[in-house]
């Protein structure tokens, strides 16, 4: 049995359903896809229907997340900016943002699968 920690946010535009967000820095209680170095705070558990609608967004918990790359089992997750599930791939600079890890391996993206929700930021050690 999956159990997640969901709270409701405000959006400023349809998002999908198992994607990953970030706070708006505009808009107080405001959700959006993640843009490049943001934090990432949660995964949609529905889709919005339009912008008066609030959105469910998990915090922590096992969560299903729309994928558009592949995975191994155990790996951390980022997203891109649509807020599909991604592997970590290359550390940057100054950190690269996660949302958790994937439970199973990803071996076909655009794919729905389970992560444990566990954001962070990892460094690459030198």
């Amino acid at each position: 049995m999956s159990q997640s920690i969901v709270e409701s946010f405000n959006v400023l535009t349809t998002l999908a359903a198992y994607r990953v967000v970030s706070f708006d820095t505009a808009a107080a209680n405001t959700v959006v896809y993640p843009p490049a170095a943001r934090p990432m705070i949660g995964v949609t558990v529905d889709s919005v229907k339009d912008t008066t609608n609030a959105i469910p967004v998990a915090l922590a918990g096992k969560v299903k997340l729309q994928f558009n790359d592949t995975v191994s089992a155990g790996g951390l997750v980022s997203a891109n900016t649509a807020g599909q599930g991604i592997g970590i791939g290359t550390l940057v600079t100054g950190g690269t943002y996660y949302i958790g890890v994937a439970c199973n391996t990803v071996s076909n993206s655009t794919t729905v699968h389970d992560i444990i929700i566990h954001p962070g930021i990892a460094y690459e050690v030198p």
